[in-house]
């Protein structure tokens, strides 16, 4: 009776999880940047997890609980700019958007991301032979180049 009890707590606790949790689907794509150096914006619906060794990452959010919200850890400073936009910087910055929509612009080095959604991606490399390298849908890593912008979506190259 009491193995009976715990199990029924334990699916009980998990049904608002489950319910709360963000919904994806097949044509969602995925991007992701390691030790990128230069520019990278995500404008998406989806879920991001980041980190950069040395910048700025300006966040816009906006639409309030459609997702998580930004979540930033590590943050030397942050400024609000506008009601939906606030600019964290600093070294070994983690942030992490989860659901809904957003705009990340990052701007630094040592950048790692991964993205999971569907909107666009523009990478800005800063010119070096070593800007870092970025991978979309599970295809091989590549270097990242001086420009790129494209969708990210399921059938995205």
């Amino acid at each position: 009776m009491k193995t009976l009890l715990i199990a029924l707590a334990v699916i009980a606790l998990g049904v608002p999880a489950a319910a709360a949790a963000p919904r994806f689907d097949a044509s969602d794509g995925t991007l992701s940047v390691r030790d990128g150096r230069g520019t990278f914006v995500v404008n998406a619906r989806g879920g991001i997890i980041a980190s950069f060794a040395r910048g700025r990452v300006v966040i816009t959010d906006p639409v309030d609980g459609d997702g998580t919200g930004p979540i930033v850890s590590g943050d030397d400073w942050h400024k609000d700019r506008t009601d939906i936009t606030t600019v964290y910087g600093g070294t070994r910055v983690r942030f992490r958007m989860i659901g809904g929509s957003f705009r990340i612009r990052v701007i630094g080095s040592g950048v790692n991301l991964s993205v999971v959604g569907r909107g666009t991606i523009t990478l800005n490399g800063q010119g070096t032979d070593d800007d870092g390298t970025y991978s979309v849908n599970g295809v091989p890593y590549a270097p990242v180049p001086a420009f790129a912008q494209f969708p990210l979506s399921a059938s995205a190259p």
